[in-house]
């Protein structure tokens, strides 16, 4: 063999070698998050009510033991089932969290329609952006016998 081959072969085995090295440094190991899409299910309540004889009733409890992260989507859904009846109360319903000394409602319940006959709502609102603990409160008020209740409260973020 002579010094050309030599130097040839050499070569050869010299790019085949780089080659190889260099091809396993891509960045195909890079993995991309998928898109938040679709509903996510942050919270359910089975169901809760007011009642009186006469005048007024109220009743405020937190939603969960934790907080509700809406801040990675542009909406969020309620729904449940409620009834009532002789409710005077201008807020039957309202869902809301406290950021220092303010309140601040994400939905009121003053467009329902509120009759003896269970009924089902199905809302979609503008997300609050906010990671935060949630109440709902209930009232009835009314001169005679009112009330207020709803079931299988969910909240979604969407």
């Amino acid at each position: 063999m002579t010094n050309k081959h030599t130097i040839l072969i050499l070569s050869a085995i010299l790019i085949l070698i780089s080659f190889s090295i260099f091809s396993g440094c891509s960045s195909d190991d890079t993995v991309t998050p998928p898109p938040n899409t679709g509903e996510v299910l942050l919270a359910e309540v089975s169901g809760d009510s007011v009642g009186i004889s006469s005048g007024s009733s109220t009743k405020s409890l937190s939603i969960t033991g934790s907080t509700l992260n809406f801040t990675d989507r542009d909406s969020a859904r309620l729904t449940f089932y409620y009834s009532g009846e002789n409710n005077g109360s201008a807020e039957p319903m309202t869902i809301s969290y406290e950021s220092g000394p303010s309140v601040f409602v994400i939905y009121n319940a003053v467009s329902l329609n509120i009759l003896p006959n269970e009924q089902y709502a199905d809302i979609t609102i503008a997300s609050p952006k906010v990671n935060q603990f949630f109440k709902y409160k209930i009232n009835t008020v009314s001169p005679g016998f009112s009330y207020f209740k709803f079931r299988d409260l969910k909240i979604y973020k969407k």
